[in-house]
Parts: structure tokens; sequence; C-alpha cells
């Protein structure tokens, strides 16, 4: 679709240039534009930036095919149910393109009413990759009734393309929490058969990795073999994300086999997440050796292993190995194992302030401060901690610290306890706390706190008289910078009331620069300069031009300089551009999201956000393939170059600059 919109734009900008009598170099100057020099095409996308459905619908009819094309491409971010029926009308259309454009945005609605318009236009529909897109769309708005009738859908071998959207409608079925045994038999029937393309297979094995059930140890054969015979590390990477589902020795000793015997480290990686649904006893040295891995990713998914699912037995072995790694996430993920199952908590603690207060590593500080979350005993220094430091990633991993203390399973214990020795009610010491968070004003604290008061588990609900400080720290939020306190703080005022209250509040975006935007190349590239060296990113303005003119914008103040990754999920995603360095912050302005049909690969950049159209600087690279995140999180640009950079940054590196790279 973005090549038909090029070749149209660039055709458009072509005959002006004729018309005006251009020399050649201006016509190249001009073909490198974007196609928003067409004031109808700036129009369009208003109406969408706006969400204004009426606007759009009066130009779905339009004679120009260009402009019917944005108008289906815009209803993908806008997702008004009322737009459905004209949807529906443009999957007829004459251009097989905009039908294409269409399915994809009545996916985008999650209505049921556009699974049945899909399905039955797609039983007369005869070009193959509308069909594909279609089944695709059912996939991604469809129910049980829609998923059966894609199950029993006849598709013959050879047929890829329609296939490939039964398969991706699986995917999509499966993301939205919709399978059954009969749809896992048909994903693992495409994965083994030899005579199926490896782009449908691919296609498949996302659905195996979404489907929370079981394999049968026929069913692993078959995976097993696929394996051995796949060329696509992505497809290899979903089913030994999935090979977990069966837990018989021979699953294991595929999995320890892929560990050991991998070079790419989002195999081994993927290995280890599987390995997690066996017994500890039988893993647990798996976990041992990958802490010794070439990849710190490795290492750091192993250690986070032994947080989530260590035993008490070994708590010192954690401590020990925190001894023999020189990376400061291991050694805190190692140490907060220590501290979260040892029987000798108070041993530990003092390690670990020890070790807090000699640190230059504010995000070091910071985990280890979480870390003590694991000890109640450690309430007075953590709180001390948080109310006095001014390094936000203190502050927001201290507060998730004294809400991990009150959420411990020990709790009861030292309750009555602390009551005895301190003569007072902890409940109401930490009723006291995340008050005192909840008007500090600080996001990060606002939002932890927020969370804390309405968990119904913790009991704090009666602490409280009234909502007059959760009011009034509401009322103080600065939207949409705060957004994210302002909507938990409505949750949790709505907790205490017992009220309902329409959560998103009203407030102005960003508007549209279009003497800006139509300056930008098509296919403008940026470089990203950091401590591990530097890659290169081609921006996708013709599809976000909200998204790259504000990103833009913000390279050419400086913003982006001397930031620092903020977050970091081995074979996931790394993340920048928050001012705090917390992932907590923003500029005072948010924007709209857009989206288009397009998948997040490796190397992937998309736009961090706290909910729809609440976008603003944050900004993220994928390390592989996640296509839960497609239509969900704006996609602006691609790693074209330096992908090797981006696999080994970890929170803490330095982003020093963005360049735009002028050719």
């Amino acid at each position: 679709m973005k090549n038909i919109l090029l070749l149209i734009s660039s055709f458009y900008l072509f005959a002006t240039s004729c018309s005006n009598n251009t020399d050649n170099s201006s016509m190249h100057k001009a073909a490198l534009m974007n196609k928003f020099s067409d004031t109808i095409l700036q129009q369009i996308m208003e109406f969408q930036y706006d969400r204004n459905t009426a606007g759009l619908l009066k130009f779905a009819d339009h004679r120009n095919g260009a402009y019917r094309m944005q108008v289906a491409k815009a209803f993908a971010s806008v997702q008004d149910t009322l737009a459905i029926t004209k949807l529906a009308g443009l999957l007829k259309d004459k251009d097989p393109a905009i039908r294409v454009a269409a399915a994809f945005a009545l996916g985008q609605t999650a209505h049921v009413n556009g699974a049945e318009f899909l399905y039955l236009q797609f039983l007369k529909e005869k070009n193959n990759l509308v069909k594909k897109q279609m089944l695709e769309a059912i996939g991604k708005c469809g129910d049980e009734k829609a998923l059966q009738r894609i199950i029993e859908l006849d598709i013959p071998y050879g047929n890829d393309d329609v296939l490939d959207g039964k398969a991706m409608a699986f995917a999509r079925f499966s993301i939205n929490g919709v399978f059954n045994k009969a749809a896992l038999e048909e994903v693992i029937k495409i994965i083994g058969s030899k005579k199926i393309s490896g782009r449908v297979k691919y296609s498949a094995s996302i659905a195996l990795t979404r489907m929370p059930l079981e394999l049968s140890d026929l069913q692993l054969e078959i995976l097993i073999s696929a394996f051995e015979l796949e060329r696509s590390l992505n497809t290899k990477l979903n089913i030994v994300l999935a090979a977990g589902k069966n837990k018989s020795m021979k699953s294991k000793a595929f999995l320890i086999s892929v560990f050991e015997n991998s070079e790419d480290y989002r195999l081994r990686i993927n290995a280890l997440s599987s390995l997690t649904k066996f017994d500890y006893k039988l893993v647990y040295e798996a976990y041992y050796t990958a802490l010794y891995d070439s990849s710190i990713n490795v290492a750091i998914r192993a250690s986070e292993y032994f947080l989530q699912n260590g035993q008490s037995k070994d708590a010192g072995e954690y401590y020990n190995y925190s001894n023999k790694t020189d990376n400061w996430r291991v050694v805190a993920n190692l140490l907060t194992a220590a501290i979260k199952y040892s029987d000798d908590k108070e041993r530990f603690s003092e390690l670990i302030i020890n070790k807090f207060n000699v640190s230059q590593n504010n995000y070091e500080k910071a985990w280890l401060l979480k870390a003590l979350g694991g000890d109640l005993s450690n309430l007075k220094f953590v709180k001390d901690e948080v109310f006095s430091t001014e390094v936000a990633i203190i502050r927001s991993m201290g507060i998730e610290a004294l809400s991990a203390m009150r959420a411990h399973n020990q709790f009861e214990e030292y309750y009555k306890e602390y009551k005895l020795t301190e003569n007072r009610d902890l409940n109401d010491e930490f009723a006291s706390i995340f008050k005192e968070a909840v008007l500090s004003g600080d996001v990060a604290l606002i939002s932890i706190a927020s969370t804390a008061i309405r968990n119904p588990k913790f009991k704090l609900k009666n602490y409280y008289k009234n909502t007059a400080f959760l009011d009034s720290a509401q009322a103080n939020c600065k939207l949409p910078k705060q957004i994210e306190a302002y909507l938990e703080l409505q949750k949790v005022i709505d907790f205490i009331n017992e009220t309902k209250t329409a959560q998103m509040p009203e407030f102005n975006y960003k508007e549209l620069n279009w003497s800006q935007i139509v300056k930008i190349k098509a296919d403008q590239k940026i470089e990203v300069i950091s401590s591990k060296g530097n890659f290169t990113i081609q921006l996708n303005v013709e599809d976000n031009p909200a998204t790259v003119a504000t990103f833009i914008e913000l390279i050419n103040s400086g913003f982006y300089k001397n930031k620092y990754i903020h977050r970091v999920v081995p074979n996931f995603v790394i993340q920048d551009g928050c001012p705090r360095g917390d992932g907590w912050g923003s500029p005072d302005f948010s924007i709209r999201s857009e989206f288009y049909n397009s998948y997040y690969q490796e190397g992937s950049v998309g736009m961090a956000s706290a909910g729809k159209d609440t976008e603003s600087s944050q900004w993220f690279v994928t390390h592989s393939p996640t296509p839960h995140l497609d239509g969900r999180y704006t996609m602006f640009g691609k790693v074209i170059e330096g992908m090797d950079v981006v696999h080994k940054i970890e929170v803490g590196d330095e982003i020093t600059n963005i360049r735009l790279i002028q050719e």
C-alpha cells in the first residue's frame, strides 16, 4: 500500500513539476519529498488526527483512489464502529489495495460486525492478497463463531497468500484470547507440513506461542522435527517458546539442547523461558550456567528466573553467584532473590545496603533499593531514600519496593511484631506512606501508590476517611504530561467511593505542522549515537506524519541528547526518550496514535504509550518480531544499520545524541 501511495504521490509531484517547467534537479528534489504536498491528503490526515469520522466519510467515495485509500487507512487509527458500514463498502472497491486497507481498518475496530462483513465478502473476493488481509482482519475482530469458520476453511496447498491469511487469523485470534484445540491442531498441521511455505509456517507459529494449551507428545514430535528442518529464525524462536507447553523429558532435553547449541542469543533466551515450565530441581543448573553466557541478555534472563522461581535452600547460592559476575543488573537480581527466599533476611539486607551506599550508578542503586522490598525490616531505610532523593529512577523503584513490602507473604507475621515494638499499626504506616507519595506531585510515586491503595488485598481503603487528598492530587496533575498519574488516581477514587468514571480526560493534542511535515523526505534517516555504538533508523513520515514530525522536532531541539536507556527487556525491546530516566516522564504534550498495516519485526521502531493517543517522546526498538504490538503501538521507523549495537544496549547506557542524516 505504501508503495502504491508513493507511486501516486510521485506521479503527482512529477506532473506538477513538469507543468511548472522546473529543471531536473528540482524534479529530483520534489520526488524525494513525501506525499503531503497534496493539500487534500493533508485535510484527510487532519480528520484522522482529530478522530473526525464525519469529515473522513465525505472523502470515502471520492473518485480519486489516493483519497479513498487514505480514508480507509485513517480508520485503522480512528477505530470508530460508526465507520464499519462504509468500510464494508470499500471492501468492494475496484482498487485491490484499497480493499486491503479497508479490511485492515475493519480488523482494527475489534467489533464482531466487522468480522461478519469481512467473511461474507471474502467468499466473493478473487484477489488472493485481499483475501489474505480479510482473514487476518477477521482474527482481530472475530469471536468463537468466526474462529470456527476459519477452522473449516479448506484452502488448497500452493495458495500461500490465502493460507498465510488463515495462519495469521489464528495468530490474531490467539493474541485476543480466542482459541480452541481444533485451532491448535490446524496450527500444528501447518507447521509440520512439508508442502507449505516458510512464511505461512511463521504466521502459524505466532498462534502457537499464544495459545495456553498443553501440547501432546505427538504434537511435540512434529514441532521438534519442524525445528530441525526450519530455516527461519523467527519460526524457530516461536517453536522453542511453545515447546515448554509439553512437560515431558523429551521437551526438556530439546530445550536444553537448543540452549547449549544455539548461536543466536534469542534462541537461548526462549529456551530458558520455556524451561520455566519445569520443576526447579530439573532445570536450575541450566540457569546457573546461563549466568555466564556471552550475551548479557541471556544472563539477565537467567537471573530473573531465580528472582521469580527461587528456593529458600538456595538463597546462599544466589548470593555466592552474585559475587561471580560483573553486570550490576544480574547482581541486583541475584541479591533480590537471595533476600526474597532467605530465612536470614537481615544478613542479605545489610549486604545490599552496603552495596547501595557505595554505588555510583543510579540505575544499580535503584535496582538494589527495589531488592530491599523483600525484607519488611527495611521499611524505614527505603522510605527515607524515596522521600529524600531527587533521582527519579531511585524514587520510582523505591516506591515499588514499598509496595512489594505491603504485598509480602510474611506481612501478617511482621504486622504483629511491628505493633508490639513500634506501638503502631503497620497498615496505618503504609497508608501514610502512600498518601505522602500521592501528595508528592511525582508522577511515578502518585501512580504506583494509587495502584497500591486500590489493591483489595492490602486492605487500606478504610484507613482513608475520604478522597479529598486524592481529588487534590488529581486536580494538580499537569495534562497530558501526567496522564498516567491522573488515570491511576481516578481508579483509586472510584475504588474508594465505589463509583465508575470515564477514564480519559479531555486535553489538547499537539497540532500537525504541515509547513514542516511537507519538508520531510519520504525516506528520512537518522543516526542514534549511543555509548555502545551507533545505529541508523529510517523514518516513515507517509504513514506517521505526526509522530515523525514531532520526533524530528525533538531531535532538532536537542531533547534526545544525553538521555539514558531506562528499559531493556531481553529479546523484546530497548526503550529511550524519558527526560526523567525512569520511564515516567515526557514533554508537555501528547500526540495521537498512528496505526497502519505493518508488522513489528526485528529492528522496528515504535512509540511507547500509556494507552491509545497518549504518545509523546518515548520510543523503543524491538529485538525480535513482536506481533502483539501490531496495530496497537505506533510504528514509525526501522533500524537499517547497526542492529548489532541495539542487541548490546543495556539499561543505563547513554544516548548521547540523535542526528538527522542529510543526503
